[in-house]
């Protein structure tokens, strides 16, 4: 980062998060409505879309998805992005290698690199160029270290190893010596191997570097590192090593034509790469995940009012996943304005797409940061994280007009939903500082088949069990139970009203009375030969355990100032000084 110009780029919201083995992370892009006909070009880079790479010390990006003015008209005319229509552009931007920014040493005599996103990953653009791509495997920091012993392979990743040998036999025990020999493979064939020496006046003679001639370019900087160290131990030599670059040799070569999802190659160049979606138009039906190129694809909300949609990616696979909210930068400026993040521009926050919902917002409040004069601290009390209810409609009264519980006088057709910290919870009663983990909420068309005595794990410790049909087969007697502890029993009957074909389970939990903690609703009941069985939609669940929010409570470096039934409010109790690094909540 240059500091003359003071660039400081606010990371506030970023969070690494792992999904579990059964569920699928998805990363989405800054959130778009359109009520009316689209005016203006519809833009996603890696300020508001946290897929696309990012280098956040040096501000460098190079990757954008564009919709092209009035190519959506509104929710009710027209849906489609035409033929040629999107376009996803990307060019390769410079960045110096850790080696020469800290020790001012060449690789191969060259001071950097370019670096590309294509479709959200990180490659290097070798000499260049757009158009050939390898990625990049590994780079170290300033001052990270490998200590290698002599006869040791190390896995750099990629099938790539490095190997330490022949530290001189005059090099006295337990002292450093002036040079070794480094051999660097691939899936267990020698690649290269080269003396290096450490005790000369040309630092340049302890930077080792592999250029093979790779995707018909000439000397590519493949591998290079620096030794630091030699030394003759009594038992065992060893290397140390700095500023360890490596790149695939594998060239990803795109050309004029090629297809990646809908959209084609129309411009492969040494400059740029440019795609379009040449022969097919998408579209934004409601409801509707429709794949872009990769894993990339639109997701739109199933809401006839409004096209709202966003980028996203799914990813199931185990990992650690970094997600950030839109990039801030203050460049030279002082901050006027409140820097604001809600789920619309945060994936981290709880979204709820087809209507929405959200309820988080963080915001740095207004002055807190001057570039200008150089002030990079957020002070106490200046960052402040907020939420509160919203209210949702029970898929049971919006599919079929009935209510959860028939005896409450309001007849609970809906109820509060709230973000808290990232996560989905019910607000008990509407009181924001009162949360349990919604579990369970089936779509209009899920249903479940319970044969009698079948125990139905519906997670979080709870069970239904449908107990018992009586002989006509148009009554079921249903259990619901946690930790084998029966909570509530009740009967559903198809053979009357339509609201006797609910059942819930209402509980007083957190202080608050009859909480409708289950529900469902009896679309069939089965008398058979071998088999009864009771068939239920519209099943809902939250857990019984409480979050009760209170003031002065601690998340993290935040304080709760305000607890209470309409919204709670957490501010920083301590200053976020981290220089030119990043800010962590």
């Amino acid at each position: 980062m240059n500091i003359q110009i003071i660039t400081l780029i606010v990371l506030l919201a970023a969070m690494s998060i792992m999904p579990a083995s059964a569920e699928t992370l998805e990363i989405r892009g800054e959130v778009v409505e359109l009520t009316t006909a689209q005016a203006a070009p519809i833009s996603w880079d890696a300020y508001n879309f946290d897929v696309f790479w990012c280098d956040l010390d040096d501000n460098l990006i190079s990757e954008r998805l564009t919709i092209a003015a009035g190519a959506l008209t509104g929710p009710n005319t027209d849906r489609t992005i035409g033929k040629n229509c999107l376009s996803y552009q990307t060019i390769p931007v410079y960045q110096q290698y850790e080696l020469y920014e800290n020790k001012g040493l060449t690789v191969n005599g060259n001071t950097g690199y370019y670096i590309e996103g294509f479709m959200g990953e990180q490659y290097v653009a070798i000499n260049g160029r757009a158009d050939k791509l390898c990625k990049h495997l590994v780079e170290f920091e300033d001052d990270d270290k490998k200590t290698l012993s002599t006869g040791e392979a190390w896995d750099l990743g990629g099938g790539f190893a490095l190997t330490a040998g022949n530290i001189p036999g005059s090099c006295g025990a337990n002292e450093l010596c002036d040079s070794c020999t480094l051999s660097l493979s691939k899936n267990g064939v020698k690649l290269d191997e080269q003396n290096i020496y450490v005790n000369t006046t040309d630092d340049q003679d302890r930077v080792y570097t592999y250029a093979p001639n790779t995707g018909g370019e000439e000397r590519v900087p493949v591998f290079s590192c620096y030794v630091d160290a030699v030394f003759n131990g009594t038992d065992t030599d060893i290397v140390q090593l700095m500023h360890v670059f490596l790149i695939d040799s594998g060239v990803l070569e795109i050309d004029t034509g090629d297809a990646f999802g809908v959209m084609e190659v129309m411009t492969a160049s040494s400059s740029q790469i440019l795609l379009r979606n040449n022969e097919y138009a998408i579209d934004l039906d409601e409801g509707s995940t429709e794949q872009i190129m990769g894993n990339i694809h639109f997701k739109t909300s199933d809401d006839n009012r409004a096209i709202r949609f966003y980028p996203v990616v799914g990813y199931s696979k185990s990992g650690t996943y970094t997600i950030r909210g839109n990039v801030m930068d203050l460049m030279s400026s002082a901050q006027s304005a409140d820097i604001v993040w809600d789920a619309a521009n945060f994936t981290g926050f709880w979204y709820g797409l087809d209507d929405g919902l959200k309820t988080e917002q963080l915001t740095v409040l207004a002055g807190t940061i001057n570039s200008v004069a150089g002030d990079r601290t957020i002070d106490k009390n200046t960052l402040v994280y907020s939420t509160s209810p919203v209210y949702h409609q029970y898929e049971l009264n919006e599919n079929e007009g009935l209510v959860v519980d028939s005896k409450n006088p309001g007849g609970d057709a809906g109820y509060y939903l709230e973000g808290f910290m990232g996560e989905k919870y019910v607000a008990i009663n509407n009181r924001a500082d009162k949360l349990c983990r919604l579990l369970v909420e089936f779509e209009d068309y899920d249903t479940k088949t319970l044969s009698t005595g079948e125990a139905w794990d519906l997670g979080g410790g709870f069970c239904l069990i449908a107990n018992q049909i009586n002989l006509n087969g148009d009554e079921a007697w249903l259990l619901l139970v946690k930790d084998g502890k029966e909570l509530g029993n009740g009967f559903v009957s198809t053979n009357a009203t339509r609201q006797d074909r609910v059942y819930t389970c209402t509980l007083n939990i957190g202080e608050e009375k009859w909480i409708p903690v289950f529900s469902c609703y009896a679309t069939a009941i089965f008398r058979g030969t071998d088999t009864n069985a009771v068939q239920i939609k519209y099943v809902f669940l939250i857990d019984d355990d409480v979050i009760e929010i209170e003031t002065q409570d601690q998340y993290g470096i935040m304080e709760v100032m305000v607890a209470n039934a309409t919204h709670v409010r957490l501010e920083n109790e301590d200053p976020l000084d981290r220089g030119q690094g990043r800010y962590h909540v």
